[in-house]
């Protein structure tokens, strides 16, 4: 049974005439005709009933068998519209990872908005996940999108577009000398101890302590590696050490921590989203194009 023929079908039976049927149609009645003649045939039973002094009236099968025709050509134009929709990326699911600091400069939730605005029915689901596992989940699809800190290359077949560039402060403990300074010095830093997420792992981190270091004249002191951020903002506010973080990490109201700009030196960080080259699912492709949107409102407000 052919999808044409349900559609002349209700036609028809909505008009009752034939000729009308056809105009709406843009068919030959002849052509009609032979539409309905064909779906009758295929059935085994009278649908309507051509008698030659009356108007084409519904038989009691034609009546019963409208109401499934129309249900069904409703079912294929919401199955039409959601496959259109689907493939504008307006709907399906994406799996996000971000690091923590994504979370506080409002970069994932400037994206995350844009996904669920109006006429968009994006799923997404988000976990936390440290820039090195994000990178490798990227690569075995175990998630479609990384929010995550700039690398100076990435693994073959991922890419990443440049969501947002901030100032690199330093954390210090609220109740130490240094907090009473507007601007921190970097050779007022020279008796701290730096700490800092894995230096394997979070590019440019010890690149910073010792580009500060120089700055200052002195040798670093550095405690042990931590996690992340928050770990090493944790190790701040209990007086154990000072720690680079980028500015939005100020929203981070830990007890004990307070922030500094540094006087002397001016370090920056990105923030990027990372995904798959040559994308083929439609909902994550959707969730990138959302991301470029937010990287270029960004630029524009840069």
């Amino acid at each position: 049974m052919e999808l044409r023929w349900l559609e002349s079908f209700v036609i028809v039976a909505e008009e009752l005439h034939f000729a009308r049927a056809s105009d709406r149609l843009h068919l030959a009645p002849s052509a009609l005709s032979a539409q309905i003649r064909a779906l009758e045939s295929h059935l085994g039973v009278r649908l309507i009933d051509r008698g030659r002094r009356t108007r084409p009236a519904l038989t009691g099968a034609g009546q019963l068998f409208l109401e499934e025709a129309q249900r069904t050509l409703a079912q294929v134009a919401r199955a039409e519209a959601v496959g259109r929709r689907a493939g504008r990326g307006e709907l399906g699911h994406a799996e996000i990872a971000y690091v923590a600091s994504a979370a506080f400069s409002g970069v994932l939730t400037d994206v995350l908005t844009r996904c669920a605005a109006p006429g968009t029915q994006l799923t997404v689901q988000v976990r936390e996940l440290e820039t090195p596992a994000q990178l490798e989940a990227l690569a075995s699809s175990d998630i479609d999108v990384g929010f995550l800190r700039w690398r100076p290359e990435y693994p073959p077949g991922i890419t990443a577009d440049c969501l947002l560039t901030e100032e690199v402060v330093v954390a210090l403990p609220a109740g130490a000398p240094l907090a009473a300074h507007e601007a921190v010095p970097a050779a007022q830093l020279c008796h701290e101890r730096f700490v800092a997420p894995h230096f394997a792992e979070e590019y440019g981190c010890r690149d910073q302590i010792l580009e500060v270091a120089d700055q200052g004249g002195f040798s670093p002191q550095c405690a042990p590696p931590v996690r992340d951020f928050i770990a090493a903002l944790t190790l701040v506010g209990g007086g154990l050490a000072v720690a680079l973080v980028p500015d939005s990490l100020r929203r981070v109201q830990i007890p004990g921590v307070t922030y500094r700009p540094l006087a002397d030196v001016r370090l920056t960080t990105r923030l990027v989203g990372a995904y798959r080259k040559g994308e083929t699912s439609p909902a994550v492709r959707g969730v990138i194009r959302r991301l470029r949107e937010a990287a270029a409102a960004t630029a524009v407000v840069e």
